[in-house]
């Protein structure tokens, strides 16, 4: 368990590198984390105008529910901007790899006013030094059987906890369960409300801690033997 072994080291803005076999994993606000990698690579997650990361990532990832999720003003100095939909309509597919990482999306459905928006979100999937990490974000369905085939094996899930704006805290865990993380990082708060109902439900079956600051760095030898939910200071 995380609380079992050496303490996860928090990470600061001094550049530091990451150590090898190691991911770090800073908050920026909301549903954005920045993932920083040993070769240098920089993910940040759900790029929108409103939370801004220290420095500019190489790569960024979109979902298109609300505009807290995605942006379409990008710094230039942004190599990669993954949109979890295709702006000239279809289906977004992306598969890119960089250095010590792949990032890949599944698309999913979303809600907006109008009805249903299919193959209009996606999950984005990170892959590198051993881990496999899906951002949920904004997922607003229980997953097919394709979507959980084109997953894969899951070790860390970023996973919303509202209850509301996304899905049900019903549907949540149904998608928990069926991916089997065995480190769960809460995202996208809706209420305190909220958060009260998922821990009480999510104590009934998993063990449920507080990091003690909004950066984590991890390897694969750090992750629980059995499922966890982690929650950063920064909420």
């Amino acid at each position: 368990m995380l609380s079992g072994r050496e303490p996860v080291a928090p990470a600061s803005f001094n550049v530091a590198a990451v150590k090898t076999h190691h991911v770090r994993i800073d908050f920026v606000g909301h549903s954005s984390f920045e993932i920083e990698l040993p070769e240098g690579v920089r993910i940040v997650t759900d790029y929108n105008g409103y939370h801004h990361p220290q420095r500019v990532p190489q790569i960024v990832t979109m979902n298109r529910a609300h505009d807290t999720h995605f942006t379409d003003f990008v710094e230039k100095d942004i190599q990669f901007a993954l949109r979890g939909w295709d702006p000239k309509g279809g289906i977004a597919r992306h598969n890119l790899a960089l250095k010590d990482v792949r990032v890949r999306n599944v698309p999913t459905n979303i809600q907006d006013w109008g009805g249903k928006l299919v193959n209009n979100n996606s999950m984005f999937v990170i892959e590198t030094v051993g881990l496999c990490i899906v951002h949920i974000s904004h997922l607003h369905h229980v997953l097919s059987k394709d979507q959980l085939r084109d997953l894969g094996r899951i070790d860390i899930a970023f996973a919303p906890i509202d209850g509301m704006w996304t899905m049900s805290h019903q549907e949540l865990f149904e998608v928990l369960d069926a991916i089997k993380p065995m480190l769960i990082i809460p995202i996208h708060f809706g209420s305190m409300e909220g958060v009260q109902a998922f821990v009480a439900k999510a104590d009934a079956m998993w063990k449920v801690c507080r990091h003690e600051g909004s950066s984590i760095e991890l390897s694969f030898r750090d992750l629980p033997r059995k499922t966890e939910v982690l929650f950063l200071q920064g909420y």
